[in-house]
């Protein structure tokens, strides 16, 4: 039981961490189609594939930030999820 507990204790880390970077080269990939992609600078809409940019921007953004709030709860209770029951 406490081994696959640090498996998915270990998963669980490596996935946050690696997210956070990815999260943020999406925000910065989104913004500069929503540069080149809209007419104006408030509009969200993109002209090429109809997507709206603003809302996949702030989508990115609650990811990286639950990303970063699995990783700090995570350490926080790290003694509680890796003991022994």
């Amino acid at each position: 039981m406490k081994q696959s507990r640090k498996i998915v204790f270990y998963i669980l880390i490596g996935l946050s961490v690696i997210g956070i970077p990815i999260s943020v080269f999406g925000i910065i990939n989104t913004m500069v189609s929503l540069k080149y992609e809209t007419k104006s600078p408030s509009d969200c809409i993109s002209l090429v594939t109809g997507q709206d940019l603003c809302m996949t921007i702030q989508m990115l953004k609650a990811l990286t930030v639950a990303f970063v709030l699995i990783i700090m709860l995570l350490l926080v209770f790290r003694k509680r999820i890796l003991s022994v029951t």
